[in-house]
């Protein structure tokens, strides 16, 4: 075996919203590490946006001059800040005596990171969920995106008939269910989670995500984001424009996906949130379950 094709099992690549997020690990990654779900994200080779993670499989130890100034405690997390990083310690709660399972150190930035665990159990376990270990990978993506002009918004994403169409609301708001209503008719970005993001020189792109909801149907395509419906499930199916852009920020930054929130995120997310609604249409969208709302959002894609 040579070098490289020994290094190539230590590594894998994942392509989301168009940046790259490089694995390694002091074991073997292998076909059964990851869920199936980051099969469509995976790719073979590094690109110019990236964020890397390494994986090792015992604990550091840890000194009080190692942890800088702690801004978040509350079980199993305390998350803590010094001048060239973040710090985060995941605890065993309720126990009489606190005890490490894993530890997160990571650069100003969040686009490096090296993430200790207690042991290799759940590694070689396999069907890991996220490619970061947390309960979701949206811990890291959503620090990552606001220096890339994008979020991560709770919503529904579609291509339909070529244009990106994003339906935005929390649980229950009926994202898995538009989404059903039109599973036949349009390419699934996912139901549950999608990227927002403008490149330079470019619209508002929407990018589907691994973090699906009910519908498992995921994609890694993208697409100019044409119209974002903010979902309220009523008897009939009706669409009503949203011109007031200060109403529109606020709702868009109810629904964006939240990690440890600093001001420098915040206000990076305020000023994104604005420019989303100063370029992209917006509409309240009421509809039932019969699937008439499809022909009142074809009678508006080709009128405006």
């Amino acid at each position: 075996m040579t070098k490289k094709e020994k290094n190539t099992e230590y590594i894998n690549y994942f392509n989301v919203a168009d940046i790259i997020i490089k694995v390694s690990a002091d074991l073997p990654l292998t076909s059964a590490t990851f869920h199936p779900k980051f099969k469509p994200f995976k790719t073979e080779s590094p690109g110019e946006e990236m964020i890397s993670i390494h994986h090792s499989f015992s604990l550091p130890e840890l000194k009080d001059n190692d942890l800088g100034q702690r801004v978040y405690d509350k079980p199993p997390w305390k998350i803590y800040k010094k001048d060239d990083g973040w710090l985060y310690i995941g605890t065993y709660p309720e126990q009489e005596e606190e005890k490490i399972f894993k530890i997160a150190r990571f650069d100003n930035s969040h686009t490096n990171g090296h993430i200790f665990h207690e042991g290799k159990d759940l590694f070689e376990a396999g069907n890991r969920t996220s490619l970061t270990f947390f309960p979701s990978d949206q811990i890291l993506l959503a620090r990552v995106l606001p220096d890339r002009n994008g979020c991560i918004l709770h919503s529904a994403g579609l291509i339909y008939k070529g244009f990106g169409l994003a339906f935005v609301g929390h649980s229950e708001a009926g994202k898995s269910t538009i989404v059903k209503i039109f599973k036949n008719r349009s390419e699934i970005l996912c139901d549950d989670r999608n990227v927002i993001r403008k490149k330079p020189g470019q619209d508002f792109h929407l990018y589907g995500t691994w973090s699906h909801g009910e519908v498992p149907d995921i994609s890694t395509a993208k697409a100019r984001l044409k119209a974002l419906f903010f979902l309220n499930k009523s008897k009939e199916n009706r669409i009503e424009p949203v011109r007031d852009r200060k109403e529109i920020t606020t709702r868009i930054l109810d629904c964006i996906v939240k990690p440890l929130v600093t001001p420098d995120w915040w206000d990076k997310m305020i000023t994104l949130a604005y420019d989303i609604s100063g370029e992209t249409p917006c509409y309240d969208l009421y509809f039932n379950k019969q699937g008439g709302i499809i022909k009142v959002i074809d009678g508006l894609l080709y009128t405006t």
